[in-house]
């Protein structure tokens, strides 16, 4: 896993388009974030610092 890089804790990475069934029940379970259906260039989210990263 990755974490933040100005608070060091773990960041929930995030998928952008169209889920699948299982990607939908790991955001349910919050364990994801899904992004919109465009491409982004942000794939991971720190949810403490409320910034979106490109790692």
């Amino acid at each position: 896993m990755k974490t933040c890089p100005k608070c060091k804790r773990l960041l929930k990475k995030v998928f952008h388009g169209e889920p699948a069934d299982e990607l939908a029940i790991e955001s349910l379970n919050g364990e994801i974030i899904l992004g919109n259906c465009c491409e982004s260039e942000y794939n991971y989210y720190c949810e403490y610092c409320d910034e979106f990263f490109r790692l």
